[in-house]
């Protein structure tokens, strides 16, 4: 069975199963959870870092007090001379450079002003606002208001009241209150810019989780594309026609081992001979079915239907074995392979007749699954080979923990060999490392002598493409096994069987 091959990513193939409404749907609504979270996220931590703004203004106000305007007020005074009012003043002065208070009160028992920034409420009775009274019960009290109730100054935005108890040499009772006047823009400013900054983080991840996100997207918009596709559903049904009427036929492709000249076994490539579109390639079919539950079905028929050729040839005297493609789905679909050991047991032929054939990409999309698969496919006797060797990011993993008999060098090395001197040492140190391993290299997509000649020349094992022969039917491909001949040069026979 054929491997779909990708087009260039010039085609930007993904982009023909976007759908527009999904994507669109999904991130709108992404945006929005995420501009919740970041919400949520903001006003929590605003909220906790403006609590610990206000209690580390609320310390320094009190620290102030005590330190300051404290040792000042004589224990028992109901009211100040000129001297001390004098001597607050410079206090109060200091302490709008020190922490840039707004203005100032000291509170007596029963809500007489002793001393206030504003000299005119000095010595009257005002009601007292309630951090003050809180703070005569011998605890530090802060609060946030828009407007000073009991002062007649003006004062620019919200502000933060700060009531300080004050206590007398040798006394377990607050004498009177120390209220400060606090302007609360600056804790407001420094929460804002780390609210923001909070903002910018949560925003940077968000783009970062989306960039991560849109390859799953993009499968997601496909999947949901080519279930409600009424071609593809239209297709599939055909295919599973095609199925049971015998409508899908295997060309082979020869494989030739270099050093003796040989034709040692063939690829098998699936085509369709549809009734009224003519035979159709892999690639107009094989994408719609890789992700289906026909996938297997497929592949089952597409190994019977080696086995049965393969039978047929070996039954005329030809040793060639088969090689059979496998997909990704195929390579992780557990019951694959005990259909297959029944199919082998039943065939003609030994298990080792039989080539399958995967991908890289399909061991690594689940690299335990894959090898335990492999694994039990090698212990039926058949020759595991990795196709397209070269092209993926396990190679080296592949040849070490996998029982891999073959493999096969991409074309993209093989086409420019002769062309590349990169491309030929490439293709070498692949060859000595898998000879190292015990493992035989195909080269595929040969198409000149030239290209032969370099392969020759650093000992690849084998060797297939257009230079040997296009892909025969099975008529064909017998009739060809009987004078095997490549570019005008006839080729040894294959060893009977």
């Amino acid at each position: 069975m054929d491997k779909p091959r990708r087009p260039g990513f010039a085609a930007l193939p993904e982009l023909r199963y976007v759908r527009p409404g999904f994507l669109l749907t999904f991130s709108v609504a992404g945006l929005l959870a995420v501009a919740l979270v970041a919400f949520a996220v903001s006003r929590i931590v605003g909220a906790e870092l403006r609590s610990a703004q206000l209690a580390s203004a609320t310390r320094s106000a009190e620290l102030l007090v005590l330190s300051t305007l404290g040792p000042q007020l004589p224990v028992g005074t109901r009211h100040l001379d000129v001297r001390q009012l004098k001597t607050l003043d410079r206090a109060m002065l200091s302490a709008r450079q020190t922490i840039a208070i707004d203005g100032g009160a000291i509170w007596g028992s029963r809500s007489r002003v002793l001393y206030s920034t504003d000299h005119r409420l000095i010595g009257t009775t005002v009601s007292a606002p309630p951090e003050v009274l809180a703070a005569f019960s011998g605890k530090t009290s802060t609060a946030v208001r828009g407007r000073v109730p009991w002062s007649t100054e003006t004062f620019v935005g919200k502000q933060m009241d700060v009531a300080v108890p004050l206590y007398g040499h040798n006394t377990t009772k607050p004498i009177a209150v120390t209220e400060l006047i606090v302007p609360e823009a600056p804790v407001a400013q420094q929460v804002s810019a780390q609210t923001q900054r909070i903002d910018f983080i949560l925003f940077g991840a968000a783009l970062l989780f989306y960039a991560a996100l849109w390859p799953v997207l993009l499968r997601a918009s496909k999947a949901a594309r080519s279930q409600s596709d009424p071609r593809k559903k239209a297709l599939l049904r055909e295919l599973g026609n095609a199925i049971k009427h015998d409508e899908l036929v295997l060309q082979y492709q020869p494989t030739v081992n270099l050093a003796q000249g040989r034709v040692t076994g063939v690829e098998a490539l699936l085509r369709w001979r549809h009734p009224k579109r003519g035979l159709l390639a892999p690639s107009e079919f094989l994408p719609t079915v890789v992700d289906g539950a026909l996938n297997g079905e497929l592949a089952l028929h597409v190994i019977g239907l080696a086995l049965r050729d393969c039978e047929t040839w070996r039954e005329r005297g030809i040793d060639a074995g088969v090689n059979v493609n496998l997909s990704v789905p195929n390579v992780l679909d557990d019951a694959l392979c005990e259909q297959i050991g029944k199919m082998l047991a039943s065939a003609g032929i030994p298990p080792g007749a039989l080539g399958l054939e995967v991908t890289e990409a399909a061991l690594i999309a689940d690299p335990e699954k894959a090898a335990g698969m492999l694994r039990s496919l090698d212990s039926l006797g058949v020759r595991i080979c990795i196709d397209d060797f070269g092209t993926g990011y396990s190679s080296l993993a592949c040849l070490r923990d996998l029982p891999v008999s073959e493999l096969k060098v991409d074309h993209k090395f093989v086409g420019g060999l002769h062309l590349q001197p990169r491309d030929k040492m490439i293709v070498r140190l692949i060859v000595r490392l898998a000879h190292e391993l015990g493992v035989r290299v195909i080269a595929e997509g040969v198409e000149d002598l030239d290209t032969l000649g370099d392969l020759a020349e650093i000992d690849c094992d084998e060797a297939q493409g257009y230079y040997f022969s296009a892909p025969l039917p099975l008529v064909e491909l017998v009739a060809w096994f009987e004078a095997p001949v490549a570019a005008g040069y006839a080729l040894a026979q294959p060893v009977a069987a």
